[in-house]
């Protein structure tokens, strides 16, 4: 018959174990130090590629943003109430210094000029008798003055009337264009009232803020060119600059007057105005190689006599679509063209001129494994 094991002693075994295996702590695991890392083989320089660009010689304009005006226009009033009996020239018409363009009833003004003109004949008898009587000492010298007067009014009123006859006829008063007419046939309308707006576009103006840091560079009479919005362009010259700067912009106002032989409708328009102020040297660029630095100005990247990475700021001259004259570089400067974006200010690069690099690839036929580094400096073009 098998001996049976208490449960108790069972019991006691695994009470045992369990304090032996607390009392031993944490399994301690052995670990093994990673071996000293091996050091990276020396770093070789960048690889970009530069091309050698000349500065050159070219009239800087300075730009100036404004917008374009009428150069002169008029309200054309009346002088005199009257009614309107004849339009002559309707709105949008251009017309010459001189043409008829409206008529004003002359009302009774030919009856009243008939009137002053029988008065001055009067005026004249009664002076004409007074000198005689005053030759024969019959007649004061008091009274002869007053047959002057007299007859100086007469003609005076004469005159005036004339005037007012005159003023029946509206004419233009230099060539343009009607832009409004206020008044219709038959319409009565009363001394002061406009009747015609006309327009001069034979020129035109246009209006600008000059910076003050560059209105010193302007002066009456420089030679200027205005670019509109549509295309086309319009030559003419300073015709003035304010002695004062606007309160609120610093700026200063200056306008040009524009030459518009194909008279243009383009007034109130918006345009951009060069101001040529001179001679400057200067380098084109493609616009791909502006960039800004820290103080958030334009500035160009290029190798200096160390073959590390330089940077300047630049001043934009002239502007395309595609390229830009800028001033600021060195006469004559290595301008990186690929691989600036893998270079850093002041490291030192391993630089190969870009009409090398471009004759490699054009002589060597496409490879899955092209060489790295130009790829990478293509890709680099900004």
């Amino acid at each position: 018959m098998r001996t049976r094991i208490p449960t108790y002693w069972i019991s006691f075994g695994i009470i045992v174990a369990l304090a032996v295996w607390l009392m031993a702590g944490p399994v301690q695991t052995a670990q093994t130090e990673a071996p000293e890392a091996t050091k990276q083989d020396k770093v070789a320089p960048t690889k970009v590629a530069y091309k050698v660009a000349q500065a050159e010689t070219i009239k800087k304009a300075l730009e100036i943003q404004g917008q374009i005006g009428v150069w002169r226009e008029v309200n054309l009033q009346s002088r005199l109430g009257s009614t309107v009996e004849k339009v002559a020239a309707e709105r949008g018409r251009r017309v010459n210094q001189g043409d008829l363009l409206l008529t004003l009833s002359e009302e009774d003004l030919p009856a009243q000029m008939a009137k002053a003109k029988a008065q001055v004949d009067v005026a004249r008898s009664e002076l004409k008798a007074a000198k005689s009587l005053m030759q024969r000492g019959l007649q004061a010298e008091t009274e002869l003055m007053a047959k002057q007067a007299a007859l100086a009014s007469a003609e005076a009123a004469v005159a005036r009337l004339e005037q007012d006859l005159k003023h029946t006829r509206i004419h233009a008063p230099f060539a343009g264009v009607i832009e409004e007419r206020m008044v219709e046939l038959g319409q009565t309308v009363q001394e002061g009232v406009t009747l015609v707006r006309l327009i001069d576009d034979q020129k035109l103006k246009l209006i600008g803020q000059a910076p003050q840091q560059q209105v010193g560079l302007i002066s009456m009479g420089q030679p200027v060119t205005a670019h509109l919005l549509n295309g086309e362009t319009l030559t003419g010259k300073v015709s003035y600059i304010a002695a004062q700067a606007d309160a609120n912009t610093r700026s200063f106002n200056v306008e040009a007057e524009l030459d518009n032989p194909q008279r243009l409708r383009v007034a109130g328009s918006t345009a951009t105005l060069n101001i040529d102020v001179g001679d400057v040297l200067a380098h084109r660029i493609s616009a791909a190689l502006l960039s800004l630095d820290e103080k958030g100005r334009l500035s160009v990247e290029y190798l200096d006599a160390d073959q590390r990475i330089a940077r300047t700021p630049v001043e934009r001259i002239r502007a395309s679509n595609t390229e830009l004259w800028v001033s600021g570089l060195p006469e004559t400067v290595k301008l990186i063209t690929m691989g600036r974006g893998y270079a850093k200010l002041g490291e030192k690069v391993d630089a190969t001129p870009e009409e090398e690099l471009l004759k490699h690839d054009q002589d060597k036929d496409e490879e899955p494994d092209a060489d790295s580094a130009s790829l990478a400096m293509k890709q680099a073009v900004n």
